[in-house]
């Protein structure tokens, strides 16, 4: 008798398969022993045969129903009314019936344990089990190193096994897939969909070959991989993991067109009354050319340890980037601001020259350069510890050596004297968007995968379903759909995280491989796109909608989810499964790590 058969005889018995029944799902007949356990959410198993060898099948149980034919005739329902029970009918006579999603199928034949899949339906009397962790050992025995957990069966306290495998090809020891997989990970805040974000980030973490490029708004992962964290020490002293976390203390912007831009939306020339867009970029344009007015000529500067070309000022006059903080390059695009010519290259109408004409000499050169500086201090890089190009930030994703690179947006690290809102947020963002895809077709043309993960926390705001507001924020919504659409042959997969579903672009949606959601998207409109995404799968969408919110919890917090795609084993078939969060960091780090 093989290890699996043992295992499963010594599990508990639940139901039998009863009727009517599909291969889609089965009806299951409780018995009468198991009808006070919990089975919601309860993984189950049963033993049949299909083309002459055993095949173990498993699901969760989606919904119990009970039904008691002599309760509903209308004589014993006005007695049940008077007496409140009648004995023997009421609860003796209940029947209680349930339905099971099966998930995965596996054959344990001749070559051992191997996936299979559900062609026949089992007999009606097949006994239901409640699988236990002996029983998923045993299914799993090939694949133990791979396994990696995320939590537990909903409802129950056995973890449910996951692979989180890297997006090169297989190599010995190493269960790569070959290309990449775009993942989403939705629900509403306080659902824990960023903690379990950090939680699968930290099950890719486990792939040496595999790089880790995180584009963080809010500081989220900056704060949990922060110096002497648990989650950091695990990361760098057990997986051997490179983990850098940059902001813009360490960011050195040098792209002409950069500086364009954020200067066109630093609300600089909207003080002289520019407010067109077109107009604010012809004016950021005169500006560069009165800082550069002819080609300039590079030479090393002092801060060659940063590994960048710093430039002096030219026999032409020339004023580099980096020193465009100065008084005397604001004094010098002042002047130029004033000049006739300027301003017809900026207008072409008489009326608005002559309106920005007035706004210049009224206004005060003093004021427009404290603004001035602190958009040029992005530029200025004397300052900056450990400073570093977007473009060589992005190449050590290419260098395969374990890199976790953090990027962090938040406003609690922005350098003092340094202008910084929402649109210069979306700039940089963009621009590292274009750098990665940049890097992910070098490697290809290079015939290698890249093999890396971004992760983009607050997605919903970075590629919106509706029209963006701005143009850069367009520029970021069409990288990303562009990116989606074309990088998962390059080994570059994304990481969407959301509050929403409805609000985020439908092609971001359609691109992903990997759903996880948490609680809070079961009504109106996320109701509707989240059954899209299912199938229609009532019975799943009747549990999802079972979720408790965490934070009414009056005792200790669970935070449920509902997945969907190739994450574990026993889902391979495509049908949802169910689980509940271990505790992190705690549990989590226990489980995996220890």
């Amino acid at each position: 008798m093989s290890e699996i058969k043992e295992n499963f005889d010594r599990t508990e018995k639940i139901g039998v398969v009863g009727s009517p029944s599909s291969t889609a799902g089965l009806n299951i007949d409780i018995l009468g022993t198991a009808v006070k356990k919990r089975l919601v959410g309860s993984l189950s198993v049963f033993h049949y045969t299909q083309d002459g060898e055993d095949h173990y099948a498993m699901g969760q149980i989606t919904e119990v129903q009970m039904q008691n034919v002599w309760t509903q005739d209308p004589t014993m329902r006005g007695i049940i009314r008077q007496k409140g029970r009648v004995d023997p009918i009421t609860e003796r006579q209940d029947v209680h019936t349930a339905n099971m999603m099966v998930s995965s199928v596996f054959s344990d034949g001749s070559k051992g344990i191997e996936p299979s899949s559900l062609g026949t339906v089992p007999a009606t009397g097949t006994s239901i089990r409640l699988l236990d962790q002996s029983t998923m050992e045993s299914l799993f025995t090939n694949y133990r190193d791979e396994m990696f957990y995320l939590g537990n069966a909903y409802g129950t306290s056995i973890p449910m096994p996951m692979w989180l495998k890297h997006f090169g090809k297989s190599q010995a020891g190493s269960g790569g897939v070959g290309e990449a997989y775009h993942i989403g990970v939705f629900g509403k805040t306080g659902s824990g969909k960023s903690v379990l974000a950090k939680m699968m980030v930290m099950g890719y973490a486990q792939h040496p070959s595999m790089s880790i490029f995180i584009l963080d708004p809010q500081g989220e992962f900056a704060g949990d991989l922060a110096e002497a964290s648990p989650l950091r020490k695990i990361l760098v002293e057990r997986l051997g993991r490179n983990v850098e976390i940059y902001d813009l203390h360490n960011l050195v912007l040098d792209d002409k067109e950069l500086f364009k831009r954020i200067l066109a939306n630093s609300g600089f020339f909207e003080e002289l009354g520019i407010i067109m867009d077109t107009n604010r970029y012809r004016a950021a344009n005169e500006v560069l050319k009165a800082l550069q007015p002819k080609k300039r000529s590079a030479k090393k500067g002092g801060l060659s340890s940063f590994g960048i070309d710093t430039e002096s000022s030219s026999p032409s006059g020339s004023i580099p980037l980096h020193q465009a903080h100065t008084r005397e390059a604001f004094d010098r695009v002042w002047d130029a601001l004033g000049l006739e010519q300027v301003q017809n290259n900026i207008y072409t109408s008489k009326d608005t020259r002559e309106r920005l004409s007035l706004n210049y000499e009224t206004a005060d050169p003093d004021e427009f350069y404290e603004r001035w500086r602190k958009v040029a201090n992005l530029f200025s890089y004397e300052h900056k510890v450990r400073g570093v190009k977007i473009q060589d930030l992005v190449k050590k994703i290419g260098e395969r050596q374990g890199n976790t690179i953090i990027i962090d947006f938040s406003e609690n690290n922005i350098p003092p004297d340094t202008y910084w809102n929402d649109s210069i947020r979306f700039i940089l963002i963009g621009e590292f968007l274009r750098t990665i895809k940049s890097e992910a077709e070098a490697s290809y043309r290079a015939k290698q995968l890249l093999n890396c993960l971004v992760v983009i926390d607050e997605a919903h705001r970075l590629a919106p379903r509706e029209d963006p507001e701005t143009e850069d924020m367009n520029v970021v919504r069409n990288s990303l759909i562009d990116a989606i659409r074309t990088t998962r042959k390059y080994g570059l997969g994304w990481m969407f995280i959301s509050q929403t579903l409805s609000s985020l672009h439908r092609e971001i949606i359609s691109q992903i491989r990997v759903y996880v959601f948490g609680f809070g998207l079961g009504w109106g409109t996320e109701r509707y796109a989240l059954t899209d995404i299912i199938g229609g799968a009532e019975d799943a969408i009747q549990l999802y909608q079972m979720f408790r919110d965490p934070q009414s919890s009056l005792g200790e917090r669970t935070y449920p989810f509902m997945t969907i795609g190739p994450i574990s084993p026993l889902s391979f078939s495509g049908t949802p499964l169910f689980f509940n969060a271990l505790k992190y960091p705690d549990e989590f780090l226990r489980m995996n790590f220890e």
